[in-house]
């Protein structure tokens, strides 16, 4: 009862607006795209202009180049970023990586690992390495960093080297999952889920 008198003569005094204009303004459906209602709505529908006259003073921020220099206009020596994988690569190895947290989770997924990073030859000398520049398109590693199984795609381009590649692998015991051109996943799985480490 007194703040109804209160509200009442704030009203009277031009403080606040009559009672029916702020319960019209209360019931009023809220903006289409807010989802919600009630006071949050009311208060979301006072706010989002002062965050608009905020967004329209902020200073922009970087935005990502979608437009690559053209290669004749990059000085001679220098060094740019390029991705890692392909989109498509890149697809994979996120979906094996999350299969992996899920039902493997002792178990890391790499990408493009160089071979004499978790092999050593014997046979390499200071100027022979028979393992330069081999390199695992996937490789799954255990809780000790130990290779669990080779992933990798055929390369055509360079099939000496992918033949290379395969020898060395399978020299070091090292389970190898091919990765064909256009992967059925449950099938993948299954092959990878046989060499996983258990318990």
């Amino acid at each position: 009862m007194q703040f109804d008198r209160l509200m009442v003569w704030l009203a009277r005094a031009g403080v606040v607006a009559p009672r029916e204009a702020w319960l019209a303004q209360a019931e009023s459906p809220a903006a289409p795209e807010l989802r919600g209602s009630g006071s949050w709505a009311s208060d979301w529908t006072v706010t989002r202009g002062a965050v608009e006259r905020a967004r329209s003073l902020a200073r922009p921020g970087h935005k990502r180049k979608t437009d690559p220099t053209p290669c004749d206009a990059i000085p001679e020596g220098s060094i740019r970023v390029r991705p890692l994988m392909s989109a498509r690569d890149l697809k994979l190895h996120n979906w094996i990586a999350d299969r992996l947290e899920a039902e493997a989770p002792i178990c890391s997924l790499h990408a493009g690992v160089a071979l004499s990073a978790f092999l050593t030859a014997t046979t390499s000398h200071e100027h022979s390495d028979p393992l330069r520049g081999l390199v695992a398109d996937l490789l799954i590693a255990d809780e000790h960093g130990r290779p669990v199984a080779a992933l990798l795609r055929d390369n055509t381009a360079e099939p000496a080297r992918h033949l290379m590649l395969l020898d060395a692998l399978l020299d070091a015991d090292v389970p190898i999952i091919d990765i064909p051109a256009r992967p059925g996943l449950a099938a993948l799985w299954d092959e990878i889920a046989r060499v996983l480490p258990t318990g």
